[in-house]
C-alpha cells in the first residue's frame, strides 16, 4: 500500500479510536455508579444523566439556555474577529502599531480572566451586554498575537514580487499577507473558540438568569445533580463541536496549506 493510500485509513482508524475512547469513559463511568463505588447522588449513572439530558432538551428548557450562551459567544467572537485580525495584520506592517499595541497586550495577557467579570457587571449590567463584552476582551488577544505571527512571517518574495508587478500596499496587505497569514489565524480562532466558551459559562455561574452556566449553577444549588451532569455534558459536547467546525473550516479554506 503506498503512503498516499495509507494516510486515510490511518485517519480512520484514529476517529474510531476517538469515538472508542469516550465510550471506554461512558462505560467506567457507568460501572463505577452502579457498582456502589461512588454515591450515586454525587456521581449518577450516566445512562440516567442522558436520558436527563434528552427530557431537558425535549422540554425546550435546554435549548433556550443553550441558544442564550451561543448568542452571547457568537456576538462576542464576532466582534472580537472583526477587530482582531485588522489589529494584528496592523501590528505586523506598523512600527508605530508594534510600539503602541506592545505595551498593552503585555499589560492585558497577566491579567485574571474571572476578575474582569465584576468591571463588566459595572459597565454593562447583567444582561447580554456584560457577557458578550468578556468574551471580546478574551477572545481578542489570541487573535491579534496568531494574526500578528502569522503576517510577520510572511515570505518576503511574496511581498516583493506583488510590489514589482505594481500593487500597492493595500492590495498587498490583502491579497499577500492576509493569506499567508491564514494558518496561524485558523489557530489563533481555535483558542479563541475555546476561551469565548470558558469565559462566558464561568459568567453564566456568576451573574445570569439564562444560559447553560446558570443551569449548571442554579441546578447545584438545588441539589438537582443530574441536572448539573446534563450542563456539564452539554458544554463539553458545544466545545467539541465548535472546535470540530473551526477545524473543518481550516480545511476548506486552507486547500493549499500542508
Amino acid at each position: 500500500m503506498s503512503a498516499a493510500a495509507a494516510r486515510p485509513a490511518w485517519r480512520a482508524l484514529l476517529r474510531l479510536r476517538r469515538g472508542y475512547s469516550v465510550l471506554l469513559v461512558l462505560a467506567a463511568w457507568e460501572t463505577a455508579s452502579r457498582a456502589g463505588a461512588v454515591n450515586t447522588f454525587l456521581l449518577p449513572p450516566a445512562s440516567e444523566v442522558l436520558v436527563n439530558l434528552w427530557n431537558l432538551a425535549t422540554e425546550g428548557r435546554l435549548l433556550f439556555h443553550l441558544a442564550e450562551s451561543l448568542l452571547r459567544v457568537a456576538a462576542g467572537l464576532g466582534l472580537a474577529v472583526a477587530a482582531g485580525i485588522p489589529l494584528g495584520l496592523w501590528k505586523a506592517r506598523s512600527r508605530l502599531a508594534d510600539a503602541v499595541l506592545d505595551p498593552v497586550m503585555a499589560f492585558w495577557f497577566p491579567v485574571p480572566k474571572v476578575g474582569l467579570i465584576p468591571l463588566a457587571l459595572l459597565f454593562f449590567g447583567f444582561a447580554h451586554g456584560s457577557k458578550i463584552a468578556l468574551v471580546f476582551a478574551d477572545a481578542l488577544l489570541p487573535l491579534v498575537v496568531a494574526t500578528y505571527h502569522g503576517a510577520l512571517h510572511t515570505d518576503r518574495r511574496l511581498i516583493w514580487s506583488a510590489r514589482a508587478m505594481g500593487d500597492s500596499e493595500r492590495r498587498i496587505l490583502w491579497r499577500v499577507v492576509l493569506p499567508a497569514a491564514l494558518p496561524q489565524i485558523f489557530t489563533g480562532l481555535r483558542l479563541a473558540v475555546t476561551v469565548s466558551l470558558l469565559v462566558v459559562f464561568l459568567a453564566e455561574m456568576v451573574a445570569s438568569s439564562s444560559g447553560l452556566g446558570h443551569v449548571m449553577i442554579y441546578a447545584l444549588r438545588t441539589l438537582e445533580t443530574k441536572d448539573v451532569f446534563s450542563a456539564l455534558v452539554t458544554i463539553s459536547l458545544i466545545a467539541f463541536l465548535a472546535d470540530w467546525l473551526v477545524i473543518q473550516a481550516r480545511r476548506r479554506v486552507l486547500v493549499w496549506h500542508a
